[in-house]
């Protein structure tokens, strides 16, 4: 007959002396996820780039804003003198051409809100909905956002040349013999007063 011996409970839950000591090794390894190199190497990894982007960006901004309220003919800092909001009474009332550009500004804002937006959310819904030809339709939305912008400018220049682009040659505008007069000169799109502003909104809505 065969001796069968019997632990109590609390014999069994404590652990061997091997067994705890290999667990405290554990417990300790896992306290000390990242040593001391990789602090240095994350600080340096989130730090560097957290100067630069406070160096370049926040302190040339807020170096600009203080800029605005003073006369510097921009040799020299001694040369810096406070004149407070004379720049803006100047802007506001001697500058042609500030009025101009704030009602660009106001047009470009107004037409981004109006139709890109809008028009983008209608066609992410319709492409939702399984259509046929669904990939061509996602290809050609999605072109704009990845041809690099120097391409997207290229493209649009050569619809805008007033004297080969596409848009002036669908409308005769640079026709052989139409250049005698300063009346039938051809369209220049993207330079003229008048159609200068409605340029880059198309090309923005595209």
């Amino acid at each position: 007959m065969t001796e069968t011996s019997t632990k109590s409970p609390e014999a069994a839950a404590v652990p061997s002396p091997g067994r705890a000591s290999a667990t405290g090794r554990i417990q300790r390894g896992h306290r000390r996820l990242l040593t001391r190199r990789d602090r240095v190497t994350l600080g340096l990894m989130a730090g560097v780039p957290t100067i630069l982007h406070v160096a370049l960006v926040w302190v040339t901004a807020l170096a600009s804003i203080a800029l605005a309220f003073t006369s510097w003919d921009g040799i020299g800092f001694d040369s810096i003198k406070w004149v407070g909001l004379q720049n803006f009474r100047d802007l506001f009332t001697s500058n042609p051409q500030f009025w101009p550009a704030v009602e660009h500004n106001v047009i470009w804002f107004v037409v981004l809100i109006l139709i890109p937006t809008p028009l983008g959310l209608f066609l992410a819904v319709q492409l939702d909905k399984k259509i046929r030809f669904s990939r061509v339709y996602q290809t050609a939305f999605f072109l704009p956002v990845v041809v690099s912008l120097a391409v997207t400018g290229f493209v649009w220049q050569l619809v805008y040349n007033p004297d080969t682009g596409l848009i002036n040659s669908l409308i005769g505008a640079n026709k052989p013999g139409h250049y005698t007069s300063r009346r039938c000169a051809p369209s220049t799109w993207s330079s003229s007063s008048t159609r200068a502003p409605r340029a880059p909104n198309c090309c923005r809505s595209w």
